[in-house]
Order: C-alpha cells, then structure tokens, then sequence
C-alpha cells in the first residue's frame, strides 16, 4: 500500500502561508515608522539630547557662580574690568611705548655659563 502518486507539497501550503505571513509582519515591524531601526534612531537622539542637557547644565552652573561672584565680590568686578575694559587704577599710569617696524630684534640670549 503505497500512499497516492501527487504533489507532496500541498499540504504544506498553510505552513507557509503562516511563514510568509510572519515574514511581513517581520519586516513591518522592522521598518515602519517606529520600528525597531525607528526606535534605534529615537534611542540615539534621546542619548544627544541628555548629554547636551548635561553640558548646558554644567555650563549654568558655572554661569550662575560667576553671576554670584559679580554681586558679592568687588575685587572681582575689578579684575573683570581691567581684563576685559583695559581700566586702570586711581593711582597707576599706563605707558605706551611704540615699536619701531624698521628697528632690529634684540640678539637671543646665549646659552651657556654667562660669560662673555
């Protein structure tokens, strides 16, 4: 008794529509809007976006210092000042010396004992 001569692929016809079937779904899943390569995306922004959170945070924190530092510290102002304005003092006298463009650089120092 031998089974009948046919197709011995007929029934496996509903295995793979089933596996057809759950292939797409796969791919959907997969590559729609927030799939999985969408979620990766979103994961890696949510990553920039908290570090940058980090730097700016830190950076308010060091702004905030210096706004302290402006209100409670006069020396501070002071030297604020003479860095960024180029003020003087009460007492102090800037001398300006110009630089002649045709005079010649001063010999290096010689390297050695010091003797001449």
């Amino acid at each position: 008794m031998q089974p009948e001569p046919g197709p011995r692929w007929k029934p496996r016809i509903p295995f793979l529509v089933a596996g057809g079937i759950a292939l797409l779904l796969l791919l959907f899943s997969l590559f729609r809007e927030m799939g999985v390569v969408g979620t990766l995306k979103l994961y890696r922004t949510h990553r920039q976006a908290v570090e940058e959170n980090a730097k700016l945070r830190e950076e308010n924190r060091r702004l905030q210092q210096e706004v302290e530092k402006l209100r409670t510290n006069a020396s501070y102002i002071e030297e604020i000042a003479r860095k960024e304005l180029g003020l003087i003092g009460d007492k102090e006298n800037v001398i300006v010396l110009d630089q002649k463009k045709d005079a010649p650089a001063p010999p290096p120092a010689k390297k050695g004992s010091g003797r001449p």
